[in-house]
């Protein structure tokens, strides 16, 4: 970790070296998409009928990757798992990126189930941001990420469940 300026209490505006690996796996199904090639991709070309929903979604999804590659905190170390909490949050980051995995491989083979998407693919990935924040006790994370996650979830809803 990197502190570059103090912000508040423990936190620094800094360069969160996890916060950044954290986010390059949950980028890895976006990285190998032009590799698999799925013959239907109707995530990449979802049309959000309210705009609105789509500039919040954008907003709260941004906030939150810039605070996990961002925010970092002196007292915490760059990897601790030594309390029960550390490692309930810790498996908790882990089975969030593990659904949205095996949503991602369901959704490369053809298996494109809609309540399937919204669960792993926009309700899981804020969740796997909150449960990281939570580990990491990066609060302004967490704050962020349970509002993307509500607003992430919506939008996957109206896209994949109410219009069906």
């Amino acid at each position: 970790m990197i502190k570059i300026a103090h912000l508040f209490k423990n936190y620094y505006l800094g360069i969160s070296f996890i916060g950044i690996i954290a986010f390059v796996i949950q980028e890895i199904p976006y990285i190998i998409m032009p590799l698999v090639k799925p013959e239907s991709n109707p995530i990449m070309n979802m049309q959000n009928e309210l705009k609105c929903i789509q500039i919040i979604q954008g907003v709260f999804g941004m906030l939150s990757m810039v605070l996990l590659m961002l925010i970092v905190r002196d007292d915490v170390g760059f990897f601790s798992i030594e309390t029960t909490r550390d490692k309930v949050f810790f498996v908790s980051t882990l089975v969030m990126i593990f659904i949205n995995f095996i949503g991602w491989t369901l959704y490369y083979t053809g298996h494109q189930i809609s309540w399937v998407i919204v669960i792993s693919q926009f309700a899981v990935v804020p969740l796997y941001y909150l449960c990281f924040g939570l580990w990491k006790h990066n609060y302004p994370l967490v704050l962020t990420a349970a509002l993307f996650f509500a607003i992430h979830t919506i939008n996957g809803y109206m896209n994949f469940i109410a219009k069906k």
